[in-house]
């Protein structure tokens, strides 16, 4: 079992900094404490430097909060010794608040806190105990943000065991409940490691380019990164060295940014990996010792990164023939790779013991249960009624039995006639009548909430060639995957839909232009990166974007569509491949590709 670059990182992810930084909030304004609670709760890990600040004034005025407003700081503290990394005391906190009269909601926040917590600390044992006190909870938490944050931990702390059938099953709960696109990045990224943990993932794997768009959307750059980082490490295992590196040297500023010492020591091992199999071994040495230069930053006894630096710098020392070095490196490979088998070895048996205690409460309650079914049989039996009762009951059953089976067959030609009433049959999506039908009630909803509401339309370029070229089959396999790759992309409430030939269109509620016009630049790029190998055929699909949104266009769906379809043919005519967005003055501004 491998410690996980990417787990490591989502569960420093959860109390991270990001680059930008708003103003900070003046004490001298008029904020309530609730006020500033609920604030620094949602800025935590986007804005840690004015959520330090507002936590520091917080707790200097504490004896003028309320009871509940003491348990929520508290939750804020503990938060903050988790970022800090005074792991020992935030386990203290975490369980104090626990066991505290706090609200039910955020003593389930704490017992997230803490698996991630344990997760970092590597206590696998009392991680996994904590898992089994959160599970059960898990149903009748109805806040979405903090349900889908507990999935995510427990797929974080379960990939960082090993154990990535596990996690990836969590990850994929979140994935298909979420509709947060950070949750669903995150999610994402788990979904690839498990994967590529479980050798189920190849370099070209169209979810390693999904996971990228939806990062890219949500600005999520490093998690690119992290990504990008098991695509090399499969050119490596292919021996692909120039592959590997161009990839690592993409994305090795965006690392070095982080300044987190373990990420960038992984990239750094990775490329001096990839030196080493081009024979060069100056740049192994000195990426390998950069490597472990910054594994000295770190509070982890070994890691994958100083096991490989320290096997590289044996191997160079003894190519050179340096026999003294080579063997002070290879005793110091050999010291870090027991380490980390040891802590292999550590999560192995907590995950086992836990199987084992659980196995055992499964069989304490078999027992009860048959204990149970017993005293039922005999009560039954006493209570057994005359030999027409039974055939009373008998009658009935095969009658139920028949009702349901009718009703169930009715139940799927309903389905079935009503998805071909309201699905296009080839790609899946809405079709142009059932759309029509639910755009209407969309746009008067927004019209009277007073919401946004942009419309994007785009088709295929020159799909008339490829259905020429390739024939109709490779077509609409063309269509299929422009779609999937759109789809990967949107919301749940999006409406999504075929007009017709190869055109389609996207109302997106509860969106400004500028989001739509971000939302249509993924798009066309996403479906810019489909691979047509799997057609049988090589050809680029591209696409052009029409954007417009209803402070332009008004809310009437046919002038919506016509101004997004003007919009897209000015993308045509200046080259294809593009998004041309309507203005204020109805002029097409076009994002060059």
């Amino acid at each position: 079992m491998k410690i996980s670059l990417l787990t490591s990182f989502i569960a420093s992810v959860i109390i991270m900094m990001t680059l930008f930084i708003s103003p900070v909030l003046s004490a001298d304004e008029n904020f309530s404490f609730a006020d500033k609670l609920t604030y620094a709760d949602n800025i935590r890990s986007s804005q840690p430097k004015q959520f330090l600040v507002l936590i520091n004034e917080l707790n200097q005025e504490r004896n003028q909060l309320s009871e509940s407003q003491q348990y929520y700081l508290d939750y804020l503290n503990l938060y903050l010794l988790i970022y800090q990394g005074q792991l020992k005391q935030a386990i203290s906190s975490a369980n104090i608040l626990i066991n505290s009269d706090a609200d039910r909601l955020l003593k389930f926040r704490a017992k997230t806190s803490l698996l991630n917590t344990y997760a970092n600390n590597q206590d696998w044992t009392e991680g996994l105990s904590t898992i089994s006190s959160i599970l059960p909870e898990l149903s009748s938490i109805k806040d979405a943000k903090i349900h889908q944050l507990a999935l995510i931990i427990t797929s974080i702390f379960y990939n960082q065991m090993g154990q990535y059938e596990l996690g990836l099953s969590y990850a994929k709960q979140v994935e298909s409940q979420s509709t947060q696109g950070r949750d669903q990045c995150i999610a994402k990224g788990l979904i690839v490691e498990s994967y590529f943990q479980l050798q189920q993932l190849s370099a070209a794997d169209p979810i390693i380019n999904n996971a990228i768009s939806l990062c890219r959307i949500n600005k999520e750059y490093l998690q690119i990164s992290f990504i990008k980082s098991y695509v090399a490490k499969m050119h490596l295992a292919n021996n692909q060295q120039g592959k590997a590196l161009q990839v690592l040297n993409a994305s090795l500023q965006d690392t070095l940014n982080t300044k987190f010492p373990f990420i960038i020591a992984e990239y750094y091992s990775l490329i001096a990996q990839a030196h080493w199999f081009n024979k060069n071994n100056e740049l192994t040495t000195q990426f390998a010792l950069a490597a472990l230069e910054q594994e000295k930053e770190q509070n982890r006894s070994t890691s994958v990164a100083k096991v490989l630096s320290y096997k590289l710098l044996f191997e160079v020392a003894q190519a050179h023939q340096n026999y003294e070095l080579a063997l002070l490196y290879h005793q110091k490979y050999a010291i870090a790779d027991k380490l980390y088998y040891d802590e292999s070895q550590a999560k192995y048996l907590a995950f086992q013991l836990a199987e084992h205690q659980a196995i055992e409460q499964r069989g304490q309650i078999d027992l009860l249960n048959q204990k149970n079914n017993l005293l039922t049989a005999e009560r039954a039996l006493t209570k057994a009624n005359t030999e027409n009762t039974r055939l009373i009951i008998m009658v009935l059953v095969l009658t139920l039995t028949v009702l349901l089976f009718w009703g169930v067959r009715l139940l799927r030609a309903h389905k079935r006639i009503k998805e071909l009433a309201e699905y296009d049959a080839l790609t899946g999506i809405f079709n142009r009548g059932h759309f029509t039908q639910l755009a209407g009630k969309a746009l008067k909803y927004c019209q009277s909430a007073e919401q946004e509401l942009s419309l994007i339309m785009f088709d295929l370029d020159h799909f008339k060639k490829i259905n020429d070229t390739y024939g109709h089959a490779c077509g609409d396999w063309a269509l299929q995957q422009a779609v999937t790759a759109c789809k990967n992309l949107g919301r749940k409430n999006d409406l999504f839909a075929r007009l017709g030939g190869e055109e389609f269109c996207i109302l997106l509620t509860s969106c400004d232009k500028k989001t739509a016009q971000e939302r249509a630049e993924a798009c066309r790029q996403a479906i810019e990166d489909i691979n047509t190998e799997d057609s049988g055929f090589i050809f680029t699909i591209t696409a052009s974007f029409g954007v417009t949104d209803a402070h332009i266009s008004g809310f009437e769906l046919d002038k919506l569509l016509a101004d997004a379809d003007s919009a897209a043919y000015a993308a045509k005519r200046a080259g294809r491949n593009q998004v041309s967005v309507v203005d204020a003055d109805k002029q097409f501004n076009l994002q060059l590709v």
